[in-house]
């Protein structure tokens, strides 16, 4: 396989410089386990560790490589570990806000074409969890493609309106259902990954993405699955680590383990891009700072009223917005308490200092 099969555009050759870089070797990020990656060329795989250098000029662990990521590798044919040297710039990242209470993010892969978002029809069926994942990804700039799993589940008339409830609340995303039981809209599932192309399964534990990953590779290349609870739908993790997998037709998928939290952090853009139609009610509104809740002269909450804006997808957008704006006020309370915790930190050390003069 050519890098350029493995994913490698002139986007990423032109921020190489060849005065200096030139002894370096071009290679991707495949897989990433604790203190180590293994790189790829698309011919031979290696183990390999970041440089020192690279850690210390990272500002957080976004700057550190991830899975997906094009990477300049020093020594890539030597028996020990390889050397990364610097991390290009990338065209996608899908990251989510990390686990608990603290605002930081986690940086799940990088250079993903399309990012397919998969919901169960049975257990586990949520539609404003599918939206939350849709602002996740228009956020990042991936394009979206919604899977709903385990249609054996309903009769066709039922997954019929399943399917309806979707596109009411996200016009114009692409939508598939499918089984891994009887096989029903495999073929067209499978059909959409083209090789060449970087592609990411996400949802929660246990709607199927092992499943539909074992019948992209086929019986002999299956990966570990884990049974689904009765009680709530929800699965054990299957998945431990990412990793870049190339099916049979050159395709590349990033197994991601499934996502327990979902963060909306600095997402106005990706709120905006998935609430379009809500977007465009907005710009009616009577005030440009319009709240749109209990407003008056609100565009949004009249068309609701009408009974033109589903109150679901507006409940949900009030939702995330407010989200957004707790997060973005205790960013910025958390730069305020940063700069009085460095004054403090600079009085007692200037009171030191005088101390010690006095001696």
């Amino acid at each position: 396989m050519t890098l350029e099969e493995f994913g490698y555009s002139a986007w990423f050759s032109e921020q190489i410089d060849p005065a200096t870089e030139s002894e370096l070797k071009v290679a991707r990020i495949t897989a990433v386990h604790k203190g180590e990656c293994e790189v790829s060329d698309g011919e031979e795989t290696r183990p390999a560790k970041t440089t020192g250098r690279l850690r210390h000029q990272a500002k957080s662990k976004l700057d550190y490589p991830t899975v997906g990521d094009w990477v300049l590798v020093k020594n890539f044919d030597d028996e020990d570990f390889g050397r990364i040297h610097r991390v290009l710039k990338r065209q996608s990242e899908l990251k989510r806000k990390t686990a608990g209470r603290t605002n930081r993010y986690q940086l799940i892969a990088a250079n993903i074409d399309t990012a397919f978002i998969m919901q169960t029809v049975g257990l586990g069926y949520n539609l404003p969890r599918l939206e939350r994942y849709l602002v996740m990804v228009n956020e990042s700039g991936i394009e979206p493609v919604v899977l709903l799993s385990k249609s054996d589940l309903l009769s066709a008339e039922e997954l019929e309106q399943k399917m309806d409830e979707v596109r009411t609340r996200m016009p114009g995303v692409r939508l598939f259902a499918f089984s891994n039981v009887d096989q029903y809209g495999l073929d067209e599932v499978t059909a959409l990954f083209e090789p060449g192309h970087t592609y990411c399964i996400i949802g929660t534990s246990g709607v199927g993405k092992t499943s539909l990953l074992n019948s992209l590779l086929g019986e002999e290349d299956c990966l570990f699955t884990l049974p689904v609870r009765e009680s709530d739908g929800k699965g054990v993790h299957s998945t431990t680590w990412r990793e870049l997998i190339t099916l049979k037709n050159g395709a590349l998928v990033v197994d991601t383990p499934g996502m327990r939290e979902l963060g909306n952090m600095d997402v106005t853009e990706g709120i905006g891009e998935t609430f379009d139609d809500i977007t465009a009610l907005a710009s009616q509104c009577r005030f440009n700072d319009c709240s749109h809740v209990g407003t008056l002269g609100c565009a949004v909450t009249a068309a609701v009223e009408r009974n033109e804006l589903p109150e679901a997808r507006y409940n949900n957008f009030v939702r995330l917005m407010k989200e957004a704006a707790r997060h973005e006020q205790s960013a910025l309370d958390k730069r305020d308490q940063d700069k009085k915790l460095s004054r403090f930190h600079r009085s007692v050390q200037g009171a030191n200092r005088k101390h010690k003069g006095s001696q």
